[in-house]
């Protein structure tokens, strides 16, 4: 007789018992994962009535399996769109939550005496709830679509995004014991965020640019192991790291989420994660212990106690918090009152570090199971509670949440221009400190060693700093350009109030000194200079550095493609979404964007007599110049050379925000400018043109495509001579699907590109005659 192994025997008994539970449990209109749990309560060791798995080790693998799996999953379904569209709601709301229920969970543990460890774990595993129990709730009841259901989804995102955080921190804490100090603490935490930051970026970068390029050689098979080859091999990376297998499996289902093709990967996935997701849960039954739940009969009571009112309380407090009304509040306090899936995984991180009892396991099973069970219930009595509670409260403390909870435009605009700069500037340091601190030590500790192994002490030393500053020369240069992704919040707080220019200097001089530091590194660490010559030469590197326009045309494609890959599968849903609605735009993404508007010169301006190249208006406030009429002549598409003259009437395009830049340096500038026809949208522009039958010269707007046969391909636009030579102003730029208005002069042409040029007539011709068009 063949030999079985009895793995085979195992999973034949525990996936034909779940295989029945589940259906019944369908049947029954019950969530799969209680089918699951009793699936594995009757093929487990607790139960005799039936045979049981002889290898539990070999199932806790195949779990441990379906822990990545789940994972990989979650992130598949996780988009940074969906972060970015959640709110400060969520935020808010999950962090009071989660913060809570962590510090209610500890202080539980101790009360009932258990030891430090366990109550840390508990606190994590009463933090969080479950996404699919809410979901299954949601869909019985049909309440999918109300305002506090969407606010409920966007709480369990972020909730998923700090439970995989707080599982690390979690590890970090298991393996250096209870004696960690604060420091070492923070240095977990900083080293954490660095990682996630590194492989946010390259990942970013590199994983969606994979599927894009290999999607014609890929059917579904190849498509299905490449990704779960990239998902071992991210789990791989982040173990040896010193990060859970979890994080790395979340980590890249969520880069490969932002895939063109991550709808048909995640259809793929998901009978892999399935099975493996199904042994998992079973393998959580088989933990349960009848004589464990009564003995600790009353800690579980005590437990859904406190994870229902708990949880109810901190989850409405912290919507209420964020500014929600108290209806809502309730709503979503009441939907938020149980544990699940992710507590499960949490305790399976605590037993397979051996840190946490055996007892807690499945008691934190009981808890989920009996809070998953009240879930409808607390949802149905979310209305009623709320008007218990709204006859309950005085008057005055009614009127008091209305004032605190109703929305206020002006405070809400209140010094947002240096909110939103102060944020673009400090997400933008930390990820450019990042790349660099990331090539600078894998130079120092990898790529010098290894070089010196190679060849002699001074040319090894002299190659390795000369590839690293080769590697960070594009990043150096957007560190020193004094701009963040909109350059014009700088020029609008400096040109705002004279009391702007301290605190922008400091945030420029801090630039400065972060890439000198690193430039610093190369020569005085890598290259081995004296102090003295390494200073001397990270000023050079620095001014060649900040005035290579190669370089920020290098960096500029990096940006681009990262912002393609981020972008690229939201725009398409998003223009799909737009073409079934029956939403035609005339001319394209740009023409509610761009605003037009004229703007005259008094006799007194200090512009009087200066080129257009001296005035820098694109440099200096986004703006481009489209006409320049006199009562004279009218002059389209002025090149630098340009004079500007008294009575001169300036036809100016830009965005909503250059504009206001333009209004304030006016103003500050005192360029003695009026501004004589409000700014419209090109659209509305271009509108009324084509209806005014005595323009006989109205402007046109086309699209080019930059093919290998195109005169630019691989030029910036400063490089080009488009003005002049096609006799047009290039408005904006598509890449994929990544749009960009007023592209940097730097920005280098790619092939595929779609360039969208504004002229009249005679462009029209001039690119007829060259074949562009």
């Amino acid at each position: 007789m063949a030999h079985l192994p009895p793995i085979v025997a195992d999973l034949a008994m525990i996936l034909l018992v779940a295989g029945i539970t589940t259906i019944l449990f369908k049947k029954l209109n019950q969530p799969l994962v209680l089918g699951y749990i009793i699936a594995g309560f009757i093929t487990g060791p607790h139960f005799n009535f039936f045979p049981t798995v002889s290898d539990t080790a070999n199932i806790n693998a195949w779990s441990e399996i379906g822990v990545i799996f789940l994972l990989f999953a979650l992130g598949l379904e996780f988009s940074f769109y969906k972060l970015k569209s959640v709110g400060s709601t969520a935020f808010i709301a999950t962090f009071v939550e989660i913060g809570g229920m962590l510090i209610v969970g500890y202080f539980t543990g101790h009360i009932l005496g258990w030891d430090h460890m366990d109550s840390l774990f508990l606190g994590g595993m009463l933090a969080m709830s479950s996404t699919t129990i809410i979901i299954k709730a949601f869909e019985d009841l049909k309440l999918k679509g109300q305002r506090f259901t969407e606010m409920v989804f966007g709480i369990l995102i972020v909730e998923d995004i700090v439970g995989i955080i707080m599982m690390v921190l979690l590890s970090t804490l298991a393996a250096a014991s209870a004696d960690i100090s604060t420091l070492e603490l923070i240095e977990s935490v900083m080293r954490l965020l660095f990682f996630l930051v590194l492989w946010f970026v390259l990942g970013m970068y590199l994983v969606p640019s994979f599927f894009k390029r290999a999607e014609r050689l890929m059917n579904d098979e190849t498509l299905l192991v490449a990704s779960i080859g990239l998902c071992l091999g991210m789990v791989v990376l982040a173990t040896h790291m010193g990060f859970s297998a979890a994080l790395g499996a979340f980590i890249m289902g969520s880069l490969i989420a932002e895939a063109p093709s991550a709808e048909k990967i995640e259809h793929l996935v998901k009978p892999v994660k399935d099975l493996f997701g199904a042994v998992f849960f079973v393998s959580v039954g088989m933990l349960v212990d009848p004589a464990l739940l009564l003995e600790y009969a009353v800690p579980i009571i005590v437990l859904v106690i406190v994870t229902l009112v708990g949880k109810l309380l901190l989850s409405g407090a912290g919507v209420l918090l964020s500014g929600q009304n108290l209806n809502t509040s309730m709503h979503c306090g009441f939907s938020l009152a149980q544990i699940g899936e992710f507590s499960f995984i949490i305790a399976s991180l605590g037993m397979s570090l051996g840190v946490i009892s055996d007892f807690l396991y499945p008691i934190i099973v009981a808890v989920s199971v009996m809070t998953t069970f009240t879930t409808p219930f607390f949802v149905m009595a979310a209305e009623p509670a709320y008007q218990f509670t709204k006859k309950l409260l005085p008057q005055r403390t009614l009127e008091w949440l209305d004032r605190y909870t109703e929305e206020n435009p002006d405070n809400n605009g209140k010094d947002s221009d240096w909110r939103d700069f102060l944020r673009e500037y400090f997400i933008r340091i930390l990820i450019f400190t990042t790349m660099l601190s990331a090539v600078a030590l894998g130079s120092y500790y990898y790529l010098q060693p290894y070089l010196s192994g190679k060849m002699s002490a001074p040319y090894s030393n002299l190659l390795t700093a000369l590839l690293t500053l080769v590697v960070m020369a594009p990043f150096l240069r957007a560190v020193l350009v004094n701009k963040t992704n909109h350059p014009e919040l700088f020029s609008t707080l400096w040109f705002k109030k004279r009391s702007n220019h301290i605190p922008l200097t400091l945030l420029l001089f801090l630039k400065i000194l972060i890439a000198a530091a690193f430039l610093y590194f190369v020569f005085a660490k890598l290259l081995g200079l004296q102090s003295l010559l390494a200073a001397l030469a990270t000023a050079g590197a620095a001014y060649f550095i900040s005035s290579s326009d190669w370089l920020m045309g290098e960096y500029l494609r990096m940006e681009s493609r990262f912002l393609v890959n981020l972008n690229e599968r939201h725009m398409l849903k998003h223009r799909e979404a737009l073409a079934e609605a029956g939403e035609e735009h005339l001319y394209g993404w740009f023409d509610e964007e761009l605003q037009l508007a004229r703007y005259k010169i008094c006799e007194e301006s200090p512009m009087i007599g200066q080129t257009l190249t001296q005035l820098a208006f694109r440099e200096l406030y986004g703006c481009n110049i489209l006409q320049v009429s006199t009562p004279e002549e009218v002059i389209d598409m002025p090149g630098g050379h340009h004079i500007l003259q008294k009575d001169s009437t300036l036809l100016m395009i830009g965005t909503d925000s250059q504009f206001k830049l333009f209004d304030t340096a006016i103003n500050s500038q005192r360029l003695c400018m009026t501004l004589v026809e409000e700014p419209v949208t090109m659209r509305e522009f271009m509108l009324r043109e084509d209806n005014d039958k005595e323009n006989v010269s109205v402007f046109l707007s086309c699209a080019i495509t930059i093919d290998k046969h195109s005169p630019i391909l691989g030029k910036s636009l400063k490089d080009t001579n488009i003005r002049d030579d096609w006799h047009c102003l290039v408005i904006g730029l598509e890449r994929g699907s990544y749009t960009m208005t007023n592209p940097n002069v730097s920005l280098v042409f790619e092939k595929g590109d779609l360039l969208w040029v504004l002229g009249k007539q005679k462009m029209i011709n001039q690119l007829v005659r060259e074949e562009i068009l």
